[in-house]
């Protein structure tokens, strides 16, 4: 007699060679389902917003200093193009700060962000599109934690088999 599973949800072990085109939309949707029913998707999304209002870049604020600095120059009319513009400049600040840790040492400039060098310094600093040269990008403490939250709860609602 098999055993009965300790958690809803059994996952094939082939699911880690799924990619996006292979994906088990009905896998998806079962665990989405008791991801919500057990209240784990409110667990996640409050982990993440305090974890993003605890970190001292403060980035939901810096956030909407940039959106509303884009209003108020006229760069972006509408809330379409508002969004679009933010994310673009998040995912600008995410590139080029990954590309500075990279080339620290280095002098460079991209158009996802400006590296110079301040005088007297060695390297460089990254200079971000928030206010203040401040980065857009996610602090890499709070994606971390993203990350370790949601792995804790699909651990909790799903069975890999052996």
């Amino acid at each position: 007699m098999a055993s009965e599973p300790t958690t809803p949800v059994r996952v094939p072990k082939a699911a880690s060679t799924y990619t996006p085109t292979t994906q088990d939309a009905d896998l998806r949707s079962q665990i989405n389902s008791v991801l919500l029913r057990d209240g784990h998707i409110t667990k996640i999304h409050d982990t993440l917003l305090h974890a993003l209002h605890s970190h001292p870049q403060n980035w939901p604020t810096l956030l909407q200093n940039h959106a509303l600095t884009l209003l108020r120059s006229g760069t972006c009319t509408t809330f379409p193009d508002l969004m679009s513009r933010v994310l673009q400049d998040i995912k600008d600040d995410t590139e080029a700060s990954a590309l500075h840790q990279k080339l620290q040492s280095q002098s460079h400039t991209s158009s996802n962000g400006k590296f110079t060098k301040k005088k007297g310094e060695e390297g460089s600093v990254f200079v971000g599109k928030g206010e203040g040269g401040q980065s857009l990008a996610l602090p890499r403490v709070v994606v971390e934690e993203g990350v370790r939250i949601t792995r804790e709860c699909l651990e909790a609602v799903c069975e890999v088999p052996e």
